[in-house]
């Protein structure tokens, strides 16, 4: 009865933040990598099997033209990294980050012939979280000069995928009328396969998504006959992995792009540009598999004020919503837009750089939605304002200021990152948003939680069969938080796993119907206790009191919160009182204490358990099956 009454309150809690209230908490800027060169087209991705690890790429002039690389391990706080590629990679513009379903990192350029012709995209990938990086691949053979804006996917993260981690990478290729292509890597950029025409129009500005069952869509500014602006969206999708695509030009659009590459005096005489991102719903949610485009347009023809819109699809873009303006309504220009979607959450954040011409300032905003699009929030998130103009048009294409910034959601927080000139160079700033928010994270057989290592807030992990915590790391749950596990067949946690004061813990055996997010790790052959019941409760003071599996026929684990005793005494008793098991607890921290007892001699029926503790008691019933 407790399962059911605390699964009705969560969705309770889910339903009230589908209303437009503010949820969000934005946190101060954090310039993640300062230096005296110029940063600026920033992308980001967060590594959703060990979620503090975030991955930054940005254009750089160092000796000339170069594209820099910044890493994370603390979730944004401090970053390391350099200006120039690693292991003397050589940048030449269009940064493009990932991660795929097994946490390897990856980041790409464009690359250059010897004729210093842009004909291909160089990758290169970490598989340490930034730390060590391989040399430079090829991702691209056999091309013309004339590619352009090369953007890889989020290298199909779905574990439970049958393409996880296939690489995909699309772009324009100028030397051939302008159309959008896309290759793939199915063996984690080792070898690539040839490239596929997705339209014969002339496109650019391509984005590549994966859905949750290894989908991948690609979308585009279409540009009719090359002329500007953008008429249409340019849309194509794959259910095969990319081996057959299906494309479309689902919705026509006004872009704002008058003119290619040139400055436009609406926006501080810097270039801006007309193109579309992607993003797809993969959370447990009943909007799992939408696919949502956000794109910059003018206002009912009105080439004077520039908005964001978003549409979204249910049906592998066959079919769209209408357009929802999601910008602030009071400025004059709005563009750069980015989009993601949190797997766990299903909240959806658009990004965007938003001018106020009364002030001469451009901010970063954030806009989000909770209901999948159906109504939104707007948060500012730059702390100061920057001026809208060029970066050095002696050193750059004239109006040159980035064309692109990014963001990255996952597990109820948002990573929102930019360039701004505040200190005097443009330098690459972040900002991290949390959102009052339960998050699910779920697998479809086995889940192991070692990442990260706190967990905070209101948080569900559901597995089909097992969940074992902290079987290779430490695992601590924070204070206040709210944490369930719930698997089919058991749960076991570890010794390196933790719970703080003030935190309640629920875990229990249930027949779940889950599906699969991104970030779940899947374990075979965990060790083999038993299944159970009602393994975990919380005493009268708010104590978390567990003993799991429970019925159990061999192994039990029971354990409390420690209060500040250096040992404990953990006794079992029979219903009769009897004493049949006595001894100090074998694992004693400043936070915890737990005791492993061997009850498979026992005799079938109830027993209690006593856990000793300074000058109190606590008593758990436990069941011999």
């Amino acid at each position: 009865m407790r399962g059911v009454l605390v699964f009705f309150s969560l969705l309770l809690s889910i339903s009230t933040f589908s209303q437009t209230q503010q949820i969000a908490t934005d946190f101060p800027d954090v310039q993640i990598f300062p230096s005296n060169f110029d940063q600026s087209e920033v992308h980001i991705s967060i590594n959703k099997t060990n979620p503090l690890n975030l991955i930054v790429s940005a254009n750089t002039f160092t000796n000339g033209y170069s594209q820099g690389y910044y890493f994370t391990l603390d979730g944004g706080l401090t970053w390391s990294g350099s200006d120039d590629l690693p292991q003397q990679g050589k940048g030449a513009g269009d940064p493009s980050t990932s991660v795929d379903a097994s946490g390897r990192a990856y980041i790409t350029t464009l690359a250059k012939n010897n004729n210093n012709q842009v004909d291909g995209y160089f990758v290169q990938h970490s598989d340490d979280r930034g730390l060590s990086w391989s040399n430079q691949i090829r991702g691209l053979t056999n091309a013309s000069a004339g590619v352009d804006k090369e953007m890889i996917t989020t290298v199909d993260e779905m574990q439970t995928s049958p393409y996880a981690n296939y690489f995909y990478c699309a772009w324009t290729d100028f030397s051939d009328h302008g159309v959008v292509k896309i290759n793939r890597s199915r063996n984690r950029t080792i070898t690539f396969d040839n490239s596929i025409t997705l339209s014969s129009n002339y496109g650019m500005g391509t984005n590549v998504q994966t859905g949750p069952n290894g989908e991948v869509y690609v979308c585009w500014a279409d540009y009719t006959n090359g002329k500007f602006p953008a008429q249409q969206m340019g849309f194509s999708y794959s259910l095969d992995g990319g081996s057959n695509f299906f494309s479309s030009l689902p919705f026509s659009y006004l872009g704002i792009a008058t003119t290619s590459n040139l400055p436009n005096s609406l926006f501080g005489d810097t270039r801006i540009n007309d193109f579309p991102v992607m993003a797809v719903d993969k959370s447990c949610g009943i909007h799992r598999g939408r696919v949502y485009i956000a794109f910059p347009e003018f206002l009912n023809s009105n080439s004077n004020k520039s908005v964001i819109r978003v549409r979204y699809s249910d049906d592998d873009g066959n079919n769209w919503s209408n357009g929802a303006i999601i910008s602030v309504p009071t400025s004059n220009q709005n563009w750069f837009p980015w989009i993601a979607v949190d797997d766990l959450t299903g909240l959806v954040n658009v990004a965007y750089h938003s001018y106020d011409q009364s002030i001469s300032n451009t901010n970063t905003f954030v806009a989000y939605s909770t209901d999948g699009g159906g109504t939104w929030q707007n948060i500012r998130v730059s702390d100061v304002g920057h001026l809208t103009s060029p970066i050095d048009n002696s050193k750059y294409a004239k109006g040159y200021a980035g064309d692109y910034i990014g963001i990255a959601s996952f597990q109820g927080k948002s990573i929102v990152s930019w360039a701004d000139d505040r200190s005097g160079v443009w330098q690459v700033y972040i900002s991290r948003i949390e959102y009052g928010i339960p998050t699910t994270i779920s697998s479809l057989t086995n889940l192991a939680i070692n990442n990260p290592s706190y967990i905070s807030g209101n948080q569900i992990f559901q597995a089909l069969d097992d969940i074992t915590v902290a079987n290779q790391n430490p695992v601590n749950i924070g204070s206040n938080a709210h944490v369930e596990f719930v698997a089919g067949n058991k749960i076991i946690l570890y010794p390196g796993f933790e719970t703080n004061d003030n935190s309640q813990l629920i875990a229990r055996i249930e027949n779940v119907t889950p599906c699969s997010t991104p970030g779940a790790t899947y374990y075979k052959g965990v060790m083999d206790w038993t299944s159970g019941k009602e393994i975990s409760k919380l005493n009268k003071e708010g104590l978390s009191i567990f003993a799991y599996p429970n019925p159990s026929s061999s192994f039990v684990t029971v354990g409390c919160l420690n209060k500040g005793a250096e040992s404990a005494m953990v006794s079992v008793s029979d219903i009769l009182g009897h004493v049949v098991f006595e001894s100090n607890a074998e694992y004693v921290s400043e936070k915890q204490i737990r005791q492993v007892i061997d009850i498979s001699n026992y005799k079938k029926g109830t027993y209690i358990v006593s856990i000793g503790l300074k000058d109190k008691k606590y008593n758990l019933k436990i069941v011999k099956e």
